[in-house]
């Protein structure tokens, strides 16, 4: 399967317009200052020359893909109000993963889903095929940012 980080929300109560909308800007703030220390970031689909998106519905991003495909790997997708398709309709939880085989955008997922468990506490819940101290760069990124301890969003 490979280094993949999962997400998953209850239906019941998949988080606010307000948790989306300060998630969605501390997402922007950690990319930006990612981008501003080297680290490049491109839109969803990985293109050279994209940003990530950020729009009123969702954020996505993935690492620049490269010739040789060293940058970008799966895209990193976050829905503000998650909808289930239709052959998923009867189940109770919204689940998204990201696999970013340990590609340095790792880090910018990792920081986002420790700022996204702070903000949208059991509203989310936070699982990683990797260990916390795989997550060492997002820590130290989240925690450049926030200028507050990074917490393990997989606890609790």
């Amino acid at each position: 399967m490979g280094y993949t980080h999962y997400a998953t929300r209850p239906v019941r109560n998949a988080g606010s317009a307000y948790m989306y909308n300060k998630l969605a800007m501390d997402a922007k703030a950690i990319c930006d200052h990612a981008q501003a220390n080297g680290l490049p970031l491109a839109n969803g689909m990985g293109e050279a020359g994209t940003e990530p998106e950020f729009t009123e519905a969702y954020f996505s991003l993935n690492g620049v893909s490269d010739e040789n495909g060293d940058n970008g790997h799966e895209t990193f997708h976050w829905d503000g109000i998650p909808t289930l398709p239709d052959y998923r309709k009867k189940e109770s939880e919204y689940f998204d993963f990201c696999k970013t085989a340990y590609k340095p955008y790792d880090a910018v997922v990792t920081a986002i889903l420790i700022r996204a468990k702070v903000i949208y506490g059991s509203c989310v819940s936070i699982n990683s095929d990797g260990s916390w101290e795989d997550w060492k760069a997002g820590r130290d990124l989240y925690e450049e940012v926030f200028m507050t301890p990074a917490t393990n969003p997989m606890e609790g």
